[in-house]
């Protein structure tokens, strides 16, 4: 096999790009090393597993609230300050955290210091999330959309693989604070990217805003777009049901299998591999085409592997079957983003990614929320297994409308002149005898 004809890295030629994902790749490992400290942190002083879904609710919920203000801004001033703006508040966020633990002022009696921070985290990233994925789909061309998409979410996955096995490490030797300080210093790396990155004097001139006009033409833009609006539903539905899997696992490793932060930081690190091998395979596919089927068989997979998941009690067969979880969701929800942002409008792309930001953000801040509560009536084994069921059953929702869905699709990538052979197709399918 000739690796070059994989065109895994294509999008990498191109400059602006480069230097986001070379930012990214430092960034996220540092995000992830957070996040596992976080989790360790919370539940080491607390041993609340509701609290572990209160923590991620916080600093997601806020997505619900701000985006669809926030999103309206993505179009009409500059992505590249924006993101300075919110890469600059999560390192300043990071660095309290550090001094924080470090210091030995947080524990059990004021843990709330962590849920306001967790919260005005989930405000700030309300803004980024949409930003950055309107920004770093407009450093390629529309043809690498498919390949820039998934090298990103390589990037988000592949540092699972690195960040939860060294915050695991680094928790046992030095502490969470250690974690903290490391993703303060990784921001540095994302900033500089950013401030390398040059654009052209369009995007960065501000345009006038109507707010709730804005807001107004966003909703109906995706109200009249079925597949839009289709793929926003089955987004918020994975995210849901089969995301909080990560905040879960450090009850999981504690009370199911016995383990310790390292093994949570393998578990994360093997679903990291999974997501990391999706990802990469989606980034070798040369046409957007047949994507939705890829969506559908990471969505049927995920939500089978979900169900006995947190019932395994050997290490081994758990990281197995996490590995199958990590490739199953990044193929689905990866494939489903691609989708939607070839079939959005670029005058549009900020508000559209701010309600997918919403469903795949939001959708994850009240599932956590939603499991943390049920867990205190049911096992979590038996909440998570009936998570993996409802996120099958939501994806049978949509088969009888599978065709319609399809048709509109393809004939808006053939507007976009993203598909050629699909514009081939349908002009000849166009012509009257």
């Amino acid at each position: 096999m000739n690796l070059k004809n994989l065109r895994l890295f294509e999008s990498l030629k191109y400059r602006n790009f480069k230097l986001y994902f070379l930012g990214q790749v430092v960034s996220m490992v540092g995000s992830w090393i957070q996040q596992i400290a976080m989790g360790w942190l919370v539940y080491r002083l607390t041993g609340s597993v509701a609290l572990l879904g209160v923590i991620v609710f916080l600093s997601q919920f806020p997505t619900f609230v701000v985006t669809p203000f926030v999103s309206t801004l993505i179009d009409k001033i500059s992505k590249k300050s924006i993101l300075l703006f919110t890469q600059i508040f999560f390192m300043i966020h990071a660095l309290i955290l550090t001094i924080l633990v470090l210091s030995s002022t947080l524990n059990s009696a004021n843990v709330w210091i962590v849920l306001v921070l967790s919260f005005l985290f989930g405000v700030v990233n309300a803004l980024d999330g949409p930003t950055r994925q309107a920004f770093y789909t407009s450093l390629v061309p529309k043809e690498m959309l498919t390949n820039a998409i998934a090298l990103n979410s390589a990037v988000i996955n592949g540092s699972r693989l690195i960040g939860p096995a060294v915050g695991g490490v680094v928790i046992g030797l030095f502490g969470e604070g250690i974690c903290f300080l490391i993703d303060t210093i990784s921001f540095l790396f994302v900033i500089i990217a950013l401030l390398k990155i040059k654009l052209p004097q369009i995007e960065t001139i501000s345009q006038k805003i109507h707010l709730l006009e804005d807001i107004k033409e966003g909703v109906n833009y995706i109200l009249k777009c079925l597949p839009i609006k289709v793929l926003l539903i089955i987004t918020f539905s994975v995210s849901f049901f089969v995301f909080p899997i990560t905040s879960f696992l450090p009850a999981y490793v504690k009370d199911t299998l016995g383990g310790d932060s390292e093994l949570l930081g393998s578990l994360m690190s093997f679903l990291g591999i999974g997501s990391f091998t999706g990802a990469l395979i989606l980034a070798s596919r040369k046409t957007i085409i047949g994507l939705e089927k890829v969506q559908q068989i990471g969505m049927v997979i995920s939500s089978l592997a979900l169900m006995p998941f947190f019932f395994i009690t050997n290490s081994f067969l758990a990281h197995i079957l996490i590995i199958i979880i990590g490739f199953s969701m990044v193929s689905s929800i990866a494939s489903t983003n691609t989708m939607i942002q070839a079939l959005t409008h670029t005058y549009m792309k900020g508000r559209v990614m701010g309600y997918y930001t919403i469903c795949f953000i939001g959708g994850s801040s009240l599932g956590n929320l939603a499991i943390g509560y049920l867990s205190k009536f049911f096992s979590l084994q038996i909440v998570m297994a009936c998570c993996g069921l409802l996120c099958f059953l939501s994806l049978l929702i949509f088969y009888p409308y599978r065709k319609e869905i399809s048709l509109e699709q393809n004939k808006i990538y053939s507007e976009h002149g993203i598909i050629p052979e699909i514009v081939e197709g349908i002009s000849k399918s166009d012509i009257k005898p």
